[in-house]
């Protein structure tokens, strides 16, 4: 319940993003609440295992009701008006989410590759751990401190994007699809020929790909927001965010078979290479022409 709560707070806020700032900052808004994300995600395990060690677990729940009744207060006052879209003509149509994004073949085109790349990217947060654990013999503290290089990379990520005022909104987010596939090659590659130095490397792509994440994320929803019409943007959203996880669920089931029977390093290259297959089918070829209809 608590999870589905919040995925219905952060779906809502998100398409609520244009009422709330003028176009100009949109992109700024959620780069900062991208970063804020990050901060919290480094310090909440940080502040729940300390407090943890004093006090009850009744009294974390407490904490988090009266957490919760502090974002209901901060939501309330916050002036969702201030760009007042015209809500005169709403109907109960179109249930079925998924057809809003017929009428943005530029959005529902976004979605195929971050669906494609999400499948890849699933190597390294599978194999990683497993390679680490299984097959190095390291500690899962080792594995713990890896991935948590991730939300440093993250948290550099956020700022930059932060700092940056973006001329080409859709140039960005291609160039973030090639950096990503291209530094899932890298990865492969190394592993080959730097066996010796798997966990600096695991760390090294953990940290790279937190940057790529969270620079590549606001401009997504930033194109979006002003995209798609106000009328269709939390439908729009919803589509997003269920379409583009659907599948990291056989992603998951796939890797973790693949990883026991086949040697890992074998996996991150084929896995590179078919990412970086998949960005140029998608982008160079299945992506002209509909970046020429847009």
């Amino acid at each position: 319940m608590n999870n589905i709560t919040a995925r219905f707070f952060t779906i809502s806020y998100l398409s609520s993003t244009p009422q709330i700032v003028t176009s100009e900052h949109i992109q700024k808004l959620n780069s900062i609440e991208s970063t804020a994300a990050t901060v919290s995600s480094i310090l909440a395990p940080a502040i729940a295992g300390f407090l943890f060690g004093i006090m009850d677990f009744k009294w974390m729940i407490v904490l988090q009701i009266i957490t919760e009744t502090l974002t209901l207060i901060l939501t309330i006052a916050t002036h969702f008006d201030s760009n007042p879209i015209d809500k005169t003509k709403k109907k109960i149509q179109n249930l079925n989410i998924f057809k809003s994004l017929n009428k943005y073949p530029m959005v529902l085109f976004f979605l195929i590759v971050t669906m494609c790349l999400n499948i890849t990217s699933t190597a390294l947060v599978i194999g990683m751990p497993y390679v680490v654990i299984h097959i190095l013999k390291y500690s899962t503290t080792i594995s713990g401190n890896i991935e948590g290089v991730y939300s440093v990379g993250a948290l550099i990520g956020g700022i930059i994007i932060t700092m940056i005022n973006l001329k080409s909104t859709f140039g960005f987010i291609r160039s973030m699809y090639w950096a990503t596939s291209t530094q899932l090659l890298i990865l492969g590659l190394m592993l080959f020929t730097l066996p010796r130095y798997v966990l600096f490397i695991f760390t090294f792509f953990e940290f790279v790909i937190g940057v790529l994440d969270a620079m590549s994320q606001p401009p997504m929803f930033t194109y979006i927001q002003k995209t798609v019409p106000e009328r269709d943007l939390g439908k729009v959203n919803t589509s997003m965010y269920t379409a583009a996880q659907i599948l990291t669920p056989i992603a998951v089931f796939i890797f973790s078979v693949v990883f026991s029977k086949i040697n890992y390093q074998m996996i991150f290259f084929i896995n590179g290479v078919v990412s970086l297959l998949l960005t140029f089918l998608l982008l160079e070829i299945v992506g002209k022409g509909i970046n020429k209809n847009e």
